[in-house]
């Protein structure tokens, strides 16, 4: 460690679940930490009074609606610009949505936290697209474990997440912290008509409570995940970071990072932030680590230029921002032609998995189906009021469209393609004069030719349930997943940071979370994320801050 005078050990920016496990076991290590949020704090009421408040019940829509859930800073938190701060380059939107609040995306996310199976780590090797990992699955398995029991994940043990109903997969060391959530009679009847057809039923592990779990409670089965667990049954990075609190942790909110400097030798010296009053500040550090999301951290290290980094921090390879991957996805409305009645329990627990992994990678994607465990009341009443239905007539046709209703969403895995990418606008910023986030993004024909299967699985699944279709929309819709944007890798001419996640370019600069996963698989990527943070962590305090 240096013994210059610094204000801190560690700065880490961003407060999501990553920066708030690196302040957590960096905190308790005895190391000083400053963690470095653009958005402000907020508290559970505050969100759980918002969403009953408002007219708008749809996840993130609400919190953007209400301030909460806005790309900070449009003075006051202006909810009504979200849609313009992500300037859409195409040809295909990624309108994908996040918090830059204190906690961080996890206030809402529908908590599926799934392990990465081998073969996802090896996809170039294996099927011949995108990029293999400079680790494979083994070297991360421990740290699933501990990511696991860091979030309080509940699951089902001995349980074939192949999707192909055999033996136990993948490969764990340990069982889930908590057993699996209970199943309700629409699970348990999908499962029924669809095992007909060869589909076997996965449970997904996630970050709800069946058991007290520090200090958070039994699930209750609100069907409330998204937009906020009313109740704070299920995980979320504000409360690592009001433990890396308690443990001494500084956080400053409400701080924009717009600059990372680095000196002639390449080490980062010192990092620059905004208030909402657009005042200056700086933090120096002996480490610094970027945690920061998928849009905003390639955002910042490409704004971090100087006569040195012309082309920003950490970009020597040109990889910064590029290879922008997320869930691309399509859906499918159906009607059932019997009640099962949706809506109770959480508000996704049922996947289907048969393409999860096979040779069939070569020439599609692998894509899971979830079934959507909500019930869109409000809708299916404000349209049958406008047909002037009323009274009891009302009542009974509500009753059977919630009772029968659901949706089935797949989720395709995307490659990391160097044209998908990020990159700050050079004639747009927000209101404190930083620029936008300009996206680009495409799908290949990889991706079409899985989307045909997927359409198949739909025919099959209206088949075997014998309801009704009432619309399937293959418009790329968003999965809210991003990753990519600074990719690892072991060539420092093809990536952005090494196995460690440190930077190629800087070695006191590192990069954590979700954006530097090489490969997307199909599943939700939130636990690698964890994982890597947590290995990251590891590796820090063992060789780095000692």
């Amino acid at each position: 460690m240096s013994q210059n005078k610094k204000d801190a050990d560690v700065i880490i920016i961003g407060s999501g679940v990553m920066g708030g496990l690196l302040a957590t076991q960096l905190s308790g290590a005895g190391k000083s930490v400053i963690i470095v949020e653009a958005g402000p704090r907020v508290t559970r009421q505050q969100i759980v009074d918002r969403f009953r408040n408002s007219p708008f019940k749809m996840s993130l829509t609400n919190m953007k609606l209400q301030g909460v859930g806005s790309p900070y800073p449009d003075l006051p938190y202006v909810p009504s610009t979200y849609g313009d701060y992500l300037q859409q380059m195409g040809p295909v939107k990624y309108p994908t949505k996040y918090l830059r609040v204190v906690g961080g995306t996890t206030w809402h996310f529908g908590s599926a936290l799934w392990r990465m199976i081998p073969n996802d780590f090896k996809l170039q090797s294996l099927y011949g697209h995108g990029r293999d990992w400079p680790l494979d699955y083994d070297e991360l398995e421990p740290w699933y474990c501990a990511a696991e029991y860091a979030l309080g994940v509940s699951g089902v043990d001995g349980q074939d997440e192949s999707g192909h109903g055999g033996h136990a997969w993948p490969p764990r060391s340990r069982p889930f912290p908590m057993p699996g959530l209970p199943t309700s009679y629409m699970f348990d009847r999908l499962s029924e008509l669809l095992g007909k057809g060869g589909y076997h039923p996965v449970l997904e592990p996630n970050g709800r409570a069946t058991r007290p779990w520090g200090n958070r409670p039994v699930c209750a089965g609100n069907n409330n995940c998204n937009p906020v667990c009313p109740i704070g049954a299920k995980y979320d990075g504000s409360m690592h970071i009001d433990q890396a609190e308690r443990l001494g942790a500084t956080l400053l909110d409400n701080s924009v990072v717009y600059k990372i400097e680095a000196d002639e030798q390449g080490r980062i010296t010192r990092i620059w932030y905004k208030k909402p009053d657009a005042s200056e500040h700086s933090l120096s550090a002996d480490l610094f680590i970027v945690a920061a999301y998928g849009i905003e951290s390639p955002k910042l290290l490409l704004m971090s230029t100087s006569e040195k980094y012309p082309n920003g921090i950490a970009n020597s390879s040109d990889q910064v921002g590029r290879n922008l991957m997320g869930h691309t996805g399509i859906s499918m409305n159906f009607m059932m032609a019997e009640d099962v009645w949706p809506g109770q329990g959480p508000t996704e627990l049922l996947v289907y998995l048969n393409h999860r992994d096979g040779e069939f990678r070569k020439k599609f994607p692998s894509y899971k189906i979830k079934v959507r465990n909500t019930v869109p009341t409000a809708d299916y009443a404000s349209e049958l009021l406008s047909k002037g239905v009323l009274g009891s007539e009302l009542d009974e046709q509500l009753r059977t469209l919630s009772a029968r209703s659901l949706n089935f969403a797949i989720d395709f895995e995307t490659l990391p393609l160097a044209q998908n990418r990020v990159v700050p606008s050079k004639s747009k910023t927000d209101a404190i004069g930083i620029p936008l986030p300009e996206i680009s993004y495409s799908v290949t024909d990889y991706w079409q030719a899985g989307k045909e299967e997927g359409l198949k699985d739909f025919a099959n699944f209206a088949q075997l349930l014998g309801g009704k279709i009432l619309k399937i929309d293959t418009g790329y819709q968003d999965r809210q997943h991003i990753m990519g944007t600074t990719i690892m890798g072991d060539d420092p001419a093809t990536s952005v940071v090494n196995a460690d996640c440190r930077t190629h370019d800087h070695p006191n600069l590192y990069i954590a979370g979700t954006s530097v996963m090489p490969s997307a698989s199909c599943m939700n990527p939130t636990l690698t994320g964890a994982a890597l943070t947590l290995r990251l962590a590891d590796h820090l305090l063992k060789t780095v801050l000692v």
